[in-house]
């Protein structure tokens, strides 16, 4: 395919790649591509081994990040600094401090501010949970470290998949569906919670200041 280079082309291809530096904004994308290369395959009718890799890794990637994005946001409610910098890849390990973050933040809230979040908001999370693992449990076995779905050799220059080794995308994709939900909107189900103790951390630093500024001499 060639495309032609003109003045629409011009403006379509140029990336503002200054503008969206989040890592939510990362995730969108790298989303909306796995969902692309999907409708790709299926409405080409080519074989999805075509782009076996590259779906799959966006999907990964996108566990990633999602994952991340979360531990970020929660870091300041759990207080914890637990993967929210390190640049490791490994899933399992992000899976299982991202669930320590929240579970922190659940008992800070309590335990500083006197805010109990709601059984049925704990249990939502804990359902969507599980349909992450499952996911998680995917990509663990078969890219630990992220580079199965980039290289065909390891470090060791062994095979990155073992003879026969099989896996249907289209149940990746329904997984990464149920796992979006819950790195998209779990912030949003706990603002409620979050944005309370938010206004209180607030109110006291407000007070501070007002009870510093009038202990000056003018």
């Amino acid at each position: 395919m060639t495309i032609p280079r003109d003045k629409k082309t011009e403006v379509q291809f140029t990336a503002y790649i200054d503008f969206y530096q989040s890592f939510s904004a990362y995730l969108g994308q790298y989303k909306r591509s796995f969902d692309i290369l999907i409708e790709n395959v299926y409405e080409s009718g080519h074989h999805v081994d075509h782009l076996a890799y590259p779906i799959l890794f966006l999907a990964r990637h996108c566990m990633e990040l999602g994952l991340k994005t979360n531990i970020r946001y929660f870091s300041k409610y759990s207080e914890k600094d637990d993967y929210v910098k390190v640049g490791t890849h490994d899933l399992d390990r992000l899976f299982t401090a991202f669930k320590d973050h929240i579970k922190t933040t659940i008992k800070n809230l309590k335990d500083k501010h006197g805010i109990t979040v709601g059984e049925e908001d704990k249990k939502g999370f804990e359902e969507l949970v599980l349909e992450v693992e499952k996911l998680n449990n995917v990509f663990h076995l078969l890219d630990r470290n992220s580079d199965a779905f980039r290289y065909p050799v390891d470090k060791e220059q062994n095979p990155s998949f073992k003879k026969g080794e099989r896996i249907n995308i289209l149940d990746v994709a329904e997984l990464l569906e149920k796992s979006m939900i819950l790195f998209t909107h779990t912030a949003d189900v706990f603002s409620k919670y979050t944005d309370y103790a938010d206004e209180i951390e607030q109110y006291y630093e407000d007070l501070l200041r007002e009870e510093y500024r009038q202990t000056l001499p003018y």
